[in-house]
């Protein structure tokens, strides 16, 4: 019915707007912590303790909710994860927000890319220019030509991972849970993530704990309220909104650390954009495969 598809609608842009929100906050929360603990160290609390933020979740709905379709997939993609979490952690605490912000809404570039690589899926000219356009707005951004910032190359890195965990995800979508999806997740990064906190080992005091267990509850909300948006609504629709992130992260990175946007970064931006928000209404809208553009 009309009605119902309304309140559907207005539910999923306001769990991509809070979700949005929660992981920019989350994100800037790393960037602030990072001064004083190693990111390898936060991404394996922020992984653990997604645990103790689901747990009163999973007792009141049972712990039914983790069941998962496939252990296999889920164990890939928690191990994908880890390498996305690590890289991306590492990458805040390099770069500015909004940069990182625009660099990983390259993700369904990647993804668009792998699902040609590894899918065999047919794609026109006109995704191939969208491709080339947001690749250009990587280079605008980074700039390689006048300075390498590692930082770049770790959040490139993590956009690959997550656009292979989302070609994952889609496959779980199918039968998991939104609660078993953000569990698994989460705790299938914690063993990459001990790993490579082993070589880093600091144990955090009170106060960062405290830090540490409010970015995995802004991480594990963000996420959850992420896939909640997109399991109930239009990802041609949602996807502009969640472009607001890049102002939400500006604003925060000016205010937390007198971070102020460059020519560059706008530009860079508006191609990111430009090519991920085609990609994105090509896939809700692409012809059979036989006349697909």
């Amino acid at each position: 019915m009309p009605g119902s598809q309304s309140v559907s609608l207005i539910r999923a842009i306001a769990f991509m707007l809070v979700g949005g929100l929660s992981m920019v906050f989350m994100q800037a929360s790393v960037k602030l912590v990072s001064a004083d603990l190693h990111p390898f160290i936060i991404t394996l609390y922020r992984a653990s303790l997604a645990f103790v933020i689901l747990l009163p979740v999973l007792l009141w709905k049972g712990f039914g909710e983790v069941k998962t379709a496939s252990v296999k997939l889920q164990i890939i993609r928690g191990a994908v994860g880890g390498g996305c979490m690590l890289c991306m952690f590492t990458g805040f605490s390099l770069v500015s927000l909004a940069e990182a912000t625009a660099l990983l809404f390259t993700v369904p570039i990647f993804a668009t890319l792998l699902s040609v690589l590894f899918m065999a899926e047919r794609v026109g000219i006109k995704r191939w220019c969208a491709i080339l356009a947001g690749f250009a707005g990587v280079l605008v951004i980074t700039r390689p030509g006048v300075s390498v910032n590692v930082g770049h190359i770790f959040l490139l890195c993590a956009a690959i991972a997550w656009s292979i965990s989302i070609l994952i995800a889609k496959k779980l979508t199918e039968k998991d849970t939104i609660i078993s999806i953000t569990f698994w997740q989460a705790m299938g990064c914690v063993p990459m993530a001990f790993i490579a906190s082993l070589f880093v080992w600091e144990v955090p005091d009170f106060q960062q704990l405290l830090s540490l267990l409010g970015i995995a509850a802004l991480g594990t909300l963000g996420h959850a309220l992420v896939y909640a948006s997109l399991k109930i609504g239009k990802v041609s629709v949602l996807l502009p909104i969640d472009y607001i992130r890049i102002i939400w992260s500006t604003i925060l990175g000016f205010v937390l650390f007198g971070a102020l946007p460059s020519l560059h970064l706008y530009a860079g931006s508006l191609l990111i954009i430009g090519a991920t928000a085609f990609i994105s209404y090509r896939e809700m809208h692409k012809p059979k495969p036989l006349t697909q553009s």
